[in-house]
């Protein structure tokens, strides 16, 4: 099963010489995309069909941008709009690791509920979790960011959900988790390349994550889960697999590959790494969770 065929109003039209022409609700985006940098287009016309067009430095909107405009995953909803670096408020190749998320459920016990989602963003991941009755601490530097989860929340009929929204920078939380006793059985991180934290930090994946990795470690429950995916050119799904099967590698299972997009004409675009460990977990439901997945 695809990501794309996860998601009820989202396509992905054509990719090539360096962007991608995507559909929301058919409503069509013009981005770039160094994945598609050594492709080329498939659909030259299609191209002149954009309602909106990111230059690498800001937007033009040929035709209105819709303000109901939102990603429809069938379980939950993300607006969508045009935010600085080209980027719309959520990210469609996380579909099949939403759906790994939400199959947890049924594969840990009914006292294992408590997750974790840092650089959360805008609550893709929050939500596929909340839905399923998970209890989410959601943690994102950017206030923006923390406040449209919020929203989305509430457009999905999840206002009322086990929720906390926390602006804070991912390794200060996880550090007074581990303080507070605190323990998990499902954790996220989706950590950029580099960034900022709320008191300015720097942020360096090659020099960071392995210690914030630690702290997740020790934060887990015997049976836990965790999600770790990306877009680094220094660190990829094998090295973090690796890492994990060093640390800890007592009941680990691991799947790790990369996130695709197919569009239109059957190719399929690379959108970044996955790893997804489990601990002493039970079995897999029926669900397609191989790489194809993505």
């Amino acid at each position: 099963m695809s990501a794309e065929s996860l998601l009820q109003n989202y396509q992905l039209i054509d990719f090539g010489d360096g962007r991608k022409l995507e559909s929301i609700d058919g409503y069509k985006l013009d981005r770039p995309s160094p994945a598609a940098e050594w492709d080329a287009p498939a659909q030259a016309d299609a191209w002149q069909q954009a309602d909106a067009v990111y230059d690498g430095s800001s937007w033009t909107i040929f035709n209105e941008w819709p303000e109901s405009l939102e990603l429809d995953t069938g379980a939950f909803r993300l607006a969508a709009e045009p935010k600085p670096f080209g980027h719309v408020g959520f990210f469609p190749e996380q579909a099949a690791n939403w759906q790994w998320l939400a199959s947890l459920a049924d594969r840990l016990p009914a006292d294992c509920r408590d997750a974790m989602n840092l650089f959360g963003y805008t609550g893709g991941s929050t939500l596929a979790l909340a839905r399923v009755g998970f209890r989410v601490a959601h943690i994102d530097a950017s206030k923006p960011s923390v406040a449209r989860t919020g929203d989305n929340a509430r457009r999905s009929e999840l206002g009322d959900a086990a929720i906390r929204y926390i602006v804070e920078d991912a390794r200060r939380f996880a550090a007074r988790e581990i303080r507070r006793g605190r323990k998990h059985s499902v954790i996220v991180l989706d950590p950029p390349a580099y960034g900022h934290g709320t008191k300015g930090d720097s942020w360096r994946i090659q020099r960071d994550l392995w210690p914030l990795l630690e702290d997740c470690l020790s934060l887990l429950t015997p049976r836990a889960a965790m999600l770790i995916t990306g877009h680094s050119d220094t660190i990829c799904d094998s090295d973090i697999s690796d890492w994990l099967r060093q640390n800890q590698p007592a009941g680990l299972e691991i799947e790790e590959g990369r996130c695709k997009i197919p569009d239109s004409s059957g190719r399929s675009l690379d959108a970044g790494y996955f790893v997804r460990a489990t601990w002493h977990l039970d079995s897999p439901s029926t669900m397609d969770l191989s790489d194809d997945a993505n």
